[in-house]
Order: C-alpha cells, then structure tokens, then sequence
C-alpha cells in the first residue's frame, strides 16, 4: 500500500530504519527532526537536559527557544527565568526569541524553520498547527525535547 504524506515525511526523519523498509502507521520510530521548538518550558526542560549528563547542544542549529506565553507577567520571578533561559540560549548557540516577539509557532512558520516535506517537533501542544504548511508538525513532552538537544534526536 502506498505510504501517506505523514509515513513519507516521518521515513525522511527516521534514524535507524533497516534499508528498504517504510516507515507505516503504528510504527515505533527514531526521529531526527529538523527543529525542535521550546518556548517558556525551557526554563523546565534546562535541568532535564543537564541531568542526563548533557553539557553543549548537539546541534545547536536544530534548537529554537521562542519566549510567548507569559509576556504579561512582569514579576521579578518571571523575568529572572527569561533572562536563565536567553543566557542558556545564548551560550549554547541556540537560536533565540525574547518576549514580545511573537507567538512561538508563528514564528517557527514566518522565520522558514516549519516549511512542507519537513518534521518540526515543539514542546507544546499546538505544534501540529504546522500540518497548514505541509510540515509534519508534533509535540513532544520536555524529556523529549531535551534527549534531542543532546542527541539531536528521540523514540
């Protein structure tokens, strides 16, 4: 049976895939994603990442933190994890999008990170949004999201 678009974009992002073999619906896979989004969580992802022994993202290319969903809260709690997470970002290469900038997965869409053939992964629930541009968009869950900062890639 011929694959779907989703099979065809998930087989292009799979790792470890036996030679010949497509990837189909029910399958338990490997992916690489192209980009990995995180937005305020950062700030919870950072401690997962550095307990698995991690210290440098492995492809800092692949990471995107984009600041948006308390942009209203001013309290010296809030700003202080901003400014955590923009300094993490920041020394690990990491493309980064203070407050203000705009809805995180608008910005993975307007900044040319989500585009069609391509697999976008984001700490958020919403990431399958991506699906209007043709892009394999889904969420992933924080331990997710930092296994691929270290690895580049998740189950």
């Amino acid at each position: 049976m011929a694959q779907t678009l989703v099979e065809k974009i998930a087989q292009k992002f799979t790792v470890g895939l036996q030679p010949g073999r497509e990837v189909s619906s029910g399958d338990y896979i490997m992916i690489q994603p192209a980009y990995v989004m995180t937005h305020d969580n950062t700030g919870a992802v950072i401690p997962k990442f550095k307990s698995i022994g991690a210290s440098k993202l492995f492809n800092p290319r692949q990471v995107v933190h984009t600041l948006d969903h308390n942009v209203q809260d001013k309290s010296e709690k809030n700003l202080e994890k901003y400014r955590k997470i923009e300094e993490f970002s920041k020394a690990m290469g990491a493309d980064f999008y203070p407050a203000g900038r705009g809805i995180g997965h608008q910005i993975m869409c307007e900044e040319g990170y989500a585009f069609p053939g391509t697999m976008v992964v984001a700490s958020d629930s919403h990431s399958n949004m991506y699906g209007g541009l043709g892009c394999l968009g889904t969420p992933i869950v924080r331990t997710d999201a930092a296994a691929i900062w270290a690895t580049g890639k998740t189950w």
